[in-house]
């Protein structure tokens, strides 16, 4: 049984890439197994993976809506779009939860040659991190070599800026996307030392750090409406773990909402974070 990729290479169909999949997400085995023998039941040959991992998606709902909402958290992390500057946000709050001090900056710092803009400003340890988020509106687009290049002389020009005291000065470059970095791209930043945290399977990958302390954005909320997300964002919300432990009319005075309105937010975080 083969499956057609993004890219229209045909390969073998994997049932542990699914269960990997399953498994990041918190399904118990036996969870698994069924959700997988519902699916293969449906399989074809020559099937995209866009529809092979939307029957899983539909297999899943009958199943766990609550595991279904951490298993699509790359379509969660779309909602974060389509600017970017909710994403900037989240990564902020994800390195927060992580115990760095992390700032989205408004205003643009000064390097050595020109002004440069900082998605977000990471510090822990006394070391200070650069970190460029690279938001993709598309499942497929990636960050490619030329993206990545371009991050890192602006921040060469930031730490000669740094020398001059022109700027604060940074230890550490990430590039953080919910996209995936081509082999290139990744090629040139083990070489610069520069992190790459994108869509992955390594240790360091965005889906990992969100799953190791469960970080899920307030957008696996899957009924959360366009002016909820912008009123969250607005004070920084942007995990369900923060919202979880609020109280529903504290929460409905911070983020302009409905009392009632709140505390649904709240039980559907509070799952999501327990697993349950």
């Amino acid at each position: 049984m083969e499956i057609v990729k993004s890219d229209k290479r045909r390969v073998e169909y994997n049932p542990d890439k699914i269960r990997k999949t399953l498994r990041r997400a918190g399904a118990k085995p036996d969870l698994i197994e069924r959700v997988l023998k519902n699916v293969e039941a449906k399989l074809k040959d020559g099937m995209t993976t866009k529809h092979l991992y939307a029957i899983v998606r539909h297999e899943l709902r009958r199943a766990s809506r609550v595991i279904a909402r951490r298993y699509n958290l790359r379509d969660s992390l779309l909602k974060l779009g389509p600017a970017g500057f909710k994403f900037e946000k989240y990564v902020a709050s994800i390195l927060t939860a992580y115990q760095y001090e992390a700032e989205t900056p408004e205003d643009e710092l000064s390097g050595l040659c020109v002004r440069h803009e900082i998605d977000v400003i990471a510090r822990k340890n006394g070391r200070s991190v650069m970190i460029e988020a690279k938001f993709r509106n598309r499942l497929g687009d990636t960050v490619t070599l030329k993206d990545t290049m371009a991050t890192w002389s602006a921040y060469l020009d930031l730490v000669d800026g740094a020398k001059s005291g022109k700027c604060p000065h940074f230890d550490e470059l990430w590039i953080v996307t919910n996209g995936r970095f081509s082999e290139r791209a990744l090629q040139f930043g083990a070489c610069r030392g520069i992190r790459m945290v994108g869509w992955g399977g390594d240790e360091h990958s965005l889906p990992r750090l969100v799953d190791h302390a469960t970080l899920y954005p307030i957008t696996v909320v899957d009924d959360l409406r366009q002016w909820e997300l912008d009123g969250f964002a607005s004070k920084g919300l942007m995990l369900c773990r923060e919202i979880a432990d609020e109280d529903p009319r504290k929460l409905a005075k911070q983020v302009g909402l409905p009392s009632e309105r709140a505390g649904k937010i709240i039980s559907s975080c509070q799952a999501v974070v327990a697993g349950k």
